[in-house]
């Protein structure tokens, strides 16, 4: 038994986890932080920052075999996969070490191991072979980020072979020479994306009518438009009946009789929450559905205890669980002093998908105003009318705003094209802060830059952007 009393304890070292325990520590707690795998969670080694280093080796390689439109010769560019992967990992362990490191600076003390309740208020912590090396007692708060793993399918039963999940995706050391992908959404079509730069054929099989189905529609079709230029087989509307291994593959059947052979096949059809073997009953701690069940300050319904991140069920995003950490630190804290304690907005979050070209989104989309009743305004500008866009070669795409008709305030934003991803966050901050369409309109934005089309999608909303001709 620790006999150190904590402050917090914290199951789950994932972004929404090591996040909360440095935070905690900035403001004197005393933090206990349990991990069983690796520091960093998931994000840091089998989602985020892996794929994204492969994204950013596939766009170079993109660049350097288009490098002529440039007025650039490179006499050959090719994939080496092992090089690749090699890049990949040292860019995890770089980071592994400095979330480490941070950590350790900030007098956390990491236990290593699974964690269970004993009770609502002890935790046990068991190594690999099952040992109790280590009991936590009476922590003033228990904040639970255990996290999500990918979800299985019934009718496609991962072997880890040839029916592959994200993570056995990552684990390869040859390049699928046929990639089936089941789901559309934007894990799947970051993989597509991936898979179709290194060479791969790749064939993406969705049941819904378009790609990312919880987005904004022009954007999913937009995608579909630059995936199907790329060369990526998009199959809609289209169900998996059944999908087996066999010696040298996969096969995937469909609903309507078509067969689809492929050397590997993806199962990409959403994460399922970490709640097992948590002890959970012991605690008093309620799931709904598969995950835990939260209110908007991120309590379950167990006194004391908490829990963020992708084990709620809320959005599966790293950077919404480190927000939701963030509340709840700062609600402890205001526990303490008196203060008004602050709920979680999920209107002002945003979402990105680093396809080639990228996805990014913040707020309400047209669809959801008309769900709540608002009516909207729309702006566009395609990035085809900025100058910067035009040097870049990057002039495929759009930037897409919402305001409320009544108010002129911003209530969403949706970009496709390049660089979506960091142009998002000049968006997310008006959003966030209130702004208004005519606010944006008055604000000067740099030249040439991406971020102009911000500007031009504001001024469109009143029918008067600058640089495309409009009808009067």
């Amino acid at each position: 038994m620790s006999d150190e009393r904590f402050d917090l304890a914290i199951i789950g070292a994932g972004p929404g986890g090591y996040v909360s325990a440095i935070r905690a520590a900035h403001h004197g707690l005393r933090v206990a932080l349990i991990e069983e795998k690796h520091l960093g969670g998931v994000c840091l080694h089998t989602g985020c920052i892996p794929t994204k280093t492969m994204i950013a080796s596939v766009g170079l390689l993109r660049q350097a075999r288009a490098a002529q439109h440039w007025g650039v010769n490179v006499v050959q560019a090719e994939v080496q996969l092992t090089a690749l992967i090699a890049r990949r990992q040292k860019v995890v362990q770089q980071l592994g070490n400095a979330v480490k490191t941070l950590l350790d600076k900030n007098h956390v003390t990491i236990f290593n191991g699974r964690a269970a309740f004993r009770s609502p208020d002890e935790i046990e912590v068991r190594d690999a072979a099952g040992n109790v090396t280590a009991v936590i007692a009476k922590p003033a708060a228990i904040l639970l980020a255990t996290g999500s793993r990918p979800a299985d399918l019934s009718i496609a039963r991962r072997d880890g072979i040839h029916i592959l999940n994200s993570d056995d995706l990552l684990a390869l050391a040859e390049l699928p020479t046929e990639l089936l992908i089941i789901g559309g959404g934007y894990i799947g079509c970051e993989f597509a994306s991936i898979f179709a730069g290194l060479g791969s054929k790749v064939t993406i099989i969705e049941s819904c009518e378009r790609l990312l189905p919880n987005m904004d529609k022009e954007l999913g079709q937009w995608l579909e438009r630059s995936f199907k230029k790329s060369g990526i087989n998009l199959l809609l509307n289209a169900r998996v009946a059944q999908a087996v291994a066999t010696a040298d593959g996969a096969e995937a059947q469909l609903t309507d009789g078509q067969m689809l052979c492929g050397s590997k096949l993806l199962v990409s059809v959403g994460r399922v929450a970490n709640t097992e073997n948590l002890g959970l009953d012991r605690a008093g701690v309620n799931l709904q559905s598969r995950a835990i069940g939260v209110n908007e300050f991120m309590e379950t319904s167990a006194p004391g205890i908490y829990a963020i991140g992708d084990v709620t069920g809320k959005m599966s995003l790293a950077h919404v669980a480190s927000a939701q950490g963030r509340i709840v630190v700062e609600n402890l804290l205001a526990t303490k002093t008196g203060a008004a304690r602050q709920p979680m907005d999920y209107d002002a979050v945003p979402a990105c998908v680093f396809t080639h070209p990228e996805i990014a989104t913040i707020g309400l989309t047209e669809e959801e105003a008309s769900r709540r009743g608002i009516s909207v305004r729309v702006g566009r500008f395609p990035f085809a009318a900025i100058g910067k866009a035009l040097a870049m070669g990057e002039t495929e795409g759009f930037v897409k705003l919402i305001a409320d008709a009544n108010t002129g305030r911003l209530l969403g934003g949706h970009i496709f094209g390049g660089h979506a991803a960091e142009l998002i966050g000049q968006v997310t901050l008006a959003v966030r802060l209130g702004a208004t369409a005519q606010q944006l309109t008055e604000t000067i934005f740099a030249h040439p830059t991406l971020s102009e089309a911000i500007l031009e999608s504001a001024e469109s909303i009143f029918g008067k952007p600058t640089h495309i001709i409009t009808r009067r």
